[in-house]
């Protein structure tokens, strides 16, 4: 009877545990996924012209369609983009899940939504590893009023006769980077912003005098809990997955993503959208 006794207290702590461990999983897929939180960052550098103090880009990524973020969330999201004001627009990849599939009426609603955000300079786009065999990406710079970035460099004026560089890469795990031809103009003197899908794209482009990289893929792990959220990576973002590093003279940033990938869970990392502020330091 006293052996009885003893394993009691024992099974109601692995219950209660068991329980907790239950409705942690329920809020990570149900609440933790919903929901559009905003990161603000102020980008200050020497190198960034005066005139473009005040200039405003800001960053979606990994829609992922079809995973825990729905069609439903298109208008909201892009609401949201549109009360920011934005000087530049950039979707860095991934519009559908891996393995999913719209109809064509979808399609056309994803389209039809993404047409609505505005841009006072111009909306870009490059292709994320989802986006390399899907016709949605192409779509998407046909219609949508998106410039394909992928493999591609530009130079952006605003208010003034000094550019800043902005450049983008194709896929890292599924598409062709094009890196020396993308970077064969680069101009040493002037502010240069690479836009890409995986962060691990660094490690490619480190001795590029990149000033500021911007990425997504890594949804910073789903789940962002320190230890636990090393555990769990993704190719392409194995190096590089928290939402900022600075690395020599280069700041990368990381997007959330909206969507999820294989979990469909997020704990401590809400979806988001980015708004990047450049100020002449």
């Amino acid at each position: 009877m006293a052996k009885k006794k003893e394993k009691r207290p024992f099974v109601s702590k692995m219950i209660i545990f068991l329980l907790f461990l239950f409705l942690i999983a329920i809020y990570a897929r149900y609440e933790g996924t919903k929901g559009i939180a905003l990161r603000e960052y102020s980008i200050k550098d020497e190198m960034i012209p005066e005139s473009f103090d005040g200039f405003r880009i800001v960053q979606f990524s990994d829609l992922e369609l079809g995973s825990t973020f729905e069609l439903g969330d298109l208008n909201n999201l892009v609401n949201k983009i549109n009360e920011l004001k934005p000087s530049l627009v950039v979707f860095t990849g991934d519009i559908i899940s891996k393995e999913k599939s719209l109809t064509s009426k979808d399609r056309e609603k994803v389209l039809d939504e993404l047409s609505k955000i505005d841009a006072l300079i111009g909306k870009y786009a490059v292709r994320g590893d989802d986006d390399v065999d899907s016709t949605i990406y192409k779509d998407l710079i046909k219609t949508s009023g998106f410039i394909d970035l992928t493999n591609k460099q530009e130079d952006i004026y605003y208010k003034g006769l000094t550019p800043i560089i902005i450049l983008g890469l194709d896929s890292l795990n599924n598409g062709e980077q094009k890196i020396d031809e993308v970077f064969a103009d680069e101009i040493e003197e002037n502010y240069k912003i690479l836009f890409v899908h995986e962060p691990d794209t660094f490690l490619k482009v480190k001795d590029k005098n990149v000033d500021l990289m911007i990425s997504g893929h890594s949804h910073n792990s789903e789940i962002n809990i320190p230890y636990l959220k090393k555990l769990y990576h993704i190719d392409g973002a194995t190096n590089y997955y928290d939402s900022e590093y600075k690395i020599g003279n280069t700041r990368l940033f990381i997007s959330s993503g909206l969507g999820t990938s294989n979990l469909q869970m997020r704990l401590f990392s809400k979806p988001s959208i980015t708004l990047f502020k450049l100020y002449h330091e």
